[in-house]
């Protein structure tokens, strides 16, 4: 369910004039199937966090900590799928420049 939500989503947008892939095929295949790390982990959360008639709902806490699981999780899987793929690590741009004057 959640590649061909983000399988969708990617096949829907490519039809928008301001969108562009340079590679439809990776765009579509392996740009899915990390979409889909982060629909894994938030399709049981939000089924979890939804409210259902008669039970005690969240407390705003609990959907903070419940959402910072999450992103947690999600961040985790995406670094062991880019540490299972020999993917380094590489962080550049002028953000990450120290200047010292």
């Amino acid at each position: 369910l959640a590649y061909t939500t983000a399988f969708m989503e990617a096949l829907t947008i490519s039809s928008f004039p301001y969108y562009s892939f340079e590679d439809r095929y990776m765009a579509y295949t392996l740009g899915s199937a990390f979409y889909a790390i982060y629909l894994v982990v938030s399709f049981p959360m939000f089924a979890r966090v939804d409210e259902v008639p008669g039970e005690r709902p969240f407390t705003l806490l609990q959907t903070a900590m419940e959402s910072l699981g999450s992103c947690m999780l999600i961040i985790t899987l995406l670094d062991l799928v880019r540490l299972s793929l020999g993917v380094p690590l590489c962080m550049a741009g002028k953000m990450l420049e120290l200047k010292l004057n």
